[in-house]
């Protein structure tokens, strides 16, 4: 599936809005238009939408990690908002919601994440 982009440019504040599939197919996508916008408007914060996005594997999740690095780099800060049910169960499986500064409970609900 492929992967559609949306920007919109709000003062000091980036927003993408993804749709589809962040996967080893997509990914370059995802990293080339962070960067690209991290060294062009040098914006204070870059915020991925996650709303519509189906499936992210960990490539994507890989490419998260390293636009969370190139922004800080940047001194901007990367916001993931709007995270479907399959994508934050992914991020949360991996531990790395506190790095993204996203609540670290349980995406089934359950405090002590066990069912």
């Amino acid at each position: 599936m492929q992967l559609l982009i949306r920007q919109i440019d709000s003062g000091t504040q980036v927003r993408f809005i993804l749709e589809g599939e962040i996967d080893l197919a997509t990914v370059g996508d995802v990293r080339d238009t962070v960067i690209a916008t991290l060294a062009r408007s040098r914006p204070e914060s870059v915020v991925l939408d996650l709303a519509s996005v189906t499936f992210i594997d960990s490539t994507g999740i890989g490419e998260l990690v390293a636009c969370h690095k190139a922004a800080t780099v940047s001194g901007a800060r990367l916001v993931l908002e709007n995270l479907s049910p399959f994508v934050r169960r992914q991020i949360w499986a991996t531990g790395l919601l506190g790095l993204f500064g996203l609540p670290t409970d349980s995406p089934l609900g359950d405090p002590d994440g066990v069912r």
